[in-house]
């Protein structure tokens, strides 16, 4: 079953505070705004808004402030276009122009990690956390880290400090919750996953990991019904019809 990660972020002070050290030039000022707005519009295709983050850089003069929230929208469309390696350089940048910036680390770390690269990823998400030791993405993050490592304890430490944080998310729970039945602590999975449930009811794979917990403690008729639950969500998920066969149903 797979871990759930905290998505890479765009940071920003908004477009008209960004553009306080231009408003000097009102023409460049403006045609800096249009293409900053045109960079962070979801709508336009990715390409059109690489181009328009990288004008924005290339025009922002000594705008530290203004680059660096470009930056952060272009390393983040690299990273979704599949070009980890633009997008770790774009991170590498804001980190250079704002040594502060919480959100370049984490969304570093998260491509690193994605890349193998766990030390680098690891130093990543201690620094981002040192910056901003409330942010409950980035524990649940390093905490996957630690999960893929078989590091469980330090994994489980993470998420629980993701769920101090913020219990409104189901993604630290079910982490948690793996993490647990990695332990062979299936109860306390169990406790993890039915928490996770509660909060995503249409989530498969909690289902089908609750399953997994169900089984090990002998629950056969619990464990199938989860098995059950998690098809009807996704009729074709793998792990809930290897459950069921594997139990004769």
């Amino acid at each position: 079953m797979q871990r759930r990660s905290g998505r890479s972020r765009i940071g920003g002070c908004g477009i008209f505070a960004a553009l306080n050290l231009l408003s000097c030039v009102p023409c460049a000022a403006q045609a800096v705004a249009d293409q900053l707005a045109l960079c962070k519009t979801e709508t336009h295709p990715a390409q059109l808004r690489i181009g328009a983050c990288t004008r924005v850089i290339d025009g922002a003069a000594d705008n530290n402030e203004l680059k660096v929230e470009a930056l952060l929208q272009r390393g983040v469309l690299y990273e979704l276009g599949g070009e980890p390696e633009a997008a770790i350089a774009d991170y590498s940048q804001v980190i250079v122009l704002d040594a502060t910036s919480a959100i370049a680390h984490f969304n570093r770390g998260n491509v690193r990690d994605r890349l193998g690269q766990q030390e680098l990823a690891l130093r990543d998400y201690d620094e981002a956390i040192k910056l901003d030791p409330s942010d409950a993405d980035v524990f649940n993050n390093r905490g996957q880290l630690y999960d893929s490592r078989g590091e469980f304890d330090l994994a489980i430490a993470d998420y629980s400090e993701a769920i101090r944080l913020d219990r409104s998310s189901a993604r630290p729970f079910y982490n948690r919750g793996l993490a647990y039945l990695s332990k062979g602590e299936f109860a306390i999975a169990l406790k993890d996953f039915d928490t996770a449930i509660g909060l995503q009811p249409q989530d498969a794979d909690a289902f089908a990991a609750r399953a997994t917990a169900h089984e090990e403690l002998g629950d056969t008729a619990a464990a199938i019904a989860d098995y059950r639950r998690a098809l009807d969500i996704a009729p074709d998920h793998a792990e809930a019809q290897e459950g069921l066969e594997r139990l004769g149903n």
